[in-house]
């Protein structure tokens, strides 16, 4: 019974690491998600920004430079779009990791439960034979 609960221990041990690097994965994911969120926050600001115009020139490069924001606000949604997707993914995996912890800890629970019952039936066994000595005595 040791042996299984030390080999228990161990996997629970293994299975709690798991989740912690889980938990660290979900951590940095949603940090990530939140920058890409600021990017694109900071980058409509930019687009909105506007300063009078005199010359063609200057028009033009103000159209060319919002254009190009507009292209990186479009490329920091579709990396924030992917950026969730992959979050959800691993909230899916963290929800599956910690579901088998608390499995492990159950068994382990059980097991210990057991194992006291046997050890509490074994002391019993002691405790009537020594009285059933002490009664053997007493009747000789």
């Amino acid at each position: 019974m040791k042996e299984q609960l030390a080999a228990l221990s161990r996997l629970a041990s293994l299975r709690s690491t798991k989740v912690q690097q889980m938990l660290g994965r979900v951590t940095y994911q949603q940090n990530l998600c939140q920058r890409y969120r600021n990017n694109i926050i900071g980058l409509n600001r930019l687009c909105s920004f506007t300063v009078p115009m005199t010359t063609p020139l200057q028009r033009n490069n103000q159209q060319q430079y919002k254009a190009t924001l507009h292209k990186m606000v479009e490329l920091q949604q579709r990396e924030l779009a992917l950026a969730e997707e992959n979050l959800a993914r691993i909230q899916v995996e963290l929800m599956a990791a910690m579901r088998s912890e608390k499995i492990v800890a159950h068994v382990i629970d059980a097991k210990m439960a057991q194992w006291q019952q046997q050890l509490n039936q074994q002391e019993q066994k002691i405790q009537d034979g020594l009285a059933a000595q002490s009664w053997w005595r007493a009747q000789g």
